[in-house]
């Protein structure tokens, strides 16, 4: 028999290298300013069902769907998810029908085409030198599906003249508005209108991954309130929340081909997840969800306005800069757009270096929803664009910026919008979670500053 008492010398410093590595990786977390769009932070309490046991276990609903349990260890996650998270969704989504087992945005976006169009049927995207996602026409060829462009005017704005004229001629199954690059979120009001008029079975969805946080604390209009026949996406940008996505309609019959198609593709759909989730929700709903998504959008703007004021290419000056979390940074070359990157980065400022469109090199896509979700003002976010402009614009060294970015997250470096630890002093929550609790919030985030 092994003795597993002590463990040997060279499985300690394994284990020493891979945690004392996690650890570092950690506080550079604390010390960044992170402005990646699609990313954001989970609050303390959000996190806390990652270490328990419902991460290990399945929840079917096997119960309810045949009469008896086939898996027991995800009964009490998924009485959570029927109980709490679902009801949440609905009212926060404004659908009776929504499905919350994707498991990330691209699961997401894969049963919603599969459910919403069958192989052979004709699929239109947004292009991606207009914002659409990467994989969307990779994953809409693999289901068999023909694909076609949306007609754009611009980057932001659709062509409706030569979108009646496609709809007209190819009678698409479905318009699958996939921008994860945007600026200004389109309108389905004209859209469906036009759809309505020259192809009346062609089906509208829109991915609001990006926007999630945004339709949801009402920030930004409902897409089924404006003529989409479904929306959804990930759970996790300027919505902080876990690595997940949902799906949401107002028509039952489409409900049923979603559910038909997550039952194929997604099994079992992470009970932590869900119980994350559902304490994403109830913090935008009970933490003043609605000024996180005002304050999403104003410190954008805020952010865009200063870097223009100091000089840097921000893209759509002439339309406001923005009218969602992104800020678009022309860097003038690839090779500019790196070496910026890396000293921000260096600086503790985190930015996405992507191509964009109407930039012709690389650029950063920048977003405000992090930083809000950590406590930004439209002050804070003029003093980061300061930052920001010193590396961009006037080609300051890390050393010249460094401790302006450290004081700003010093300021900015816990989630706010969210339940603090009195949220868990009703006797009916176990002491032990409660220390669990407030032992995460001090280990991720620190201690008070």
């Amino acid at each position: 028999m092994t003795d597993t008492t002590t463990a040997p010398a060279a499985t300690q410093e394994a284990v020493a290298a891979l945690f004392g590595a996690l650890g570092r990786d950690q506080e550079r977390a604390r010390a960044t300013l992170n402005l990646v769009p699609s990313e954001n932070v989970l609050s303390p309490l959000a996190r806390v069902p990652f270490a328990l046991d419902a991460y290990a276990r399945y929840f079917f609903d096997h119960k309810r769907m045949f009469g008896a349990w086939s898996f027991f260890g995800g009964t009490g996650a998924g009485a959570i998810e029927q109980e709490t998270l679902l009801p949440l969704l609905r009212d926060q989504a404004q659908a009776p029908f929504v499905n919350p087992q994707p498991i990330s945005g691209l699961n997401c976006m894969t049963a919603a085409m599969s459910a919403l169009a069958s192989p052979g049927d004709t699929v239109v995207l947004i292009p991606t030198d207009a914002g659409g996602h990467m994989s969307t026409a990779g994953v809409a060829r693999r289901l068999g599906l023909h694909v076609l462009t949306l007609p754009m005017a611009d980057a932001h704005t659709v062509d409706h003249e030569a979108l009646g004229a496609l709809l007209r001629s190819e009678r698409p199954a479905l318009v699958y508005l996939d921008q994860s690059t945007v600026l200004f979120p389109l309108d389905c009001a004209p859209l469906r209108e036009v759809i309505d008029r020259e192809s009346p079975r062609t089906l509208l969805h829109f991915d609001s991954s990006h926007l999630n946080g945004l339709i949801l604390s009402k920030a930004l209009a409902n897409p089924l309130d404006r003529g989409a026949d479904t929306f959804g996406g990930s759970t996790h940008k300027t919505l902080a929340g876990p690595h997940k996505g949902f799906l949401a309609t107002r028509r039952e019959d489409l409900s049923e081909r979603i559910d038909a198609s997550t039952a194929d593709l997604v099994s079992h759909h992470h009970p932590a997840e869900v119980l994350s989730l559902a304490v994403a929700l109830l913090e935008l709903r009970d933490r003043d969800g609605a000024g996180y998504g005002a304050a999403i959008l104003a410190n954008a703007r805020a952010l865009a306005a200063r870097l223009h004021e100091r000089g840097a290419a921000v893209a759509a000056a002439d339309r406001g800069f923005t009218g969602c979390h992104q800020v678009w940074l022309d860097t003038r070359s690839a090779d500019e757009g790196v070496a910026m990157a890396d000293r921000l980065y260096a600086a503790g400022v985190a930015v996405n270096r992507v191509g964009v469109p109407g930039v012709r090199g690389a650029a950063f896509r920048l977003s405000s929803a992090e930083v809000t979700r950590c406590g930004a003002t439209e002050a804070d976010s003029t003093e980061l664009a300061d930052i920001i402009a010193d590396v961009v614009v006037d080609g300051a060294p890390t050393d010249r910026v460094a401790s302006r970015a450290a004081a700003l997250r010093a300021r900015l470096y816990r989630p706010r919008y969210c339940f603090e630890d009195d949220a868990l002093e009703d006797p009916a929550v176990p002491e032990w979670l409660r220390e669990l609790a407030a032992a995460v919030g001090r280990g991720v985030y620190g201690e008070d500053r």
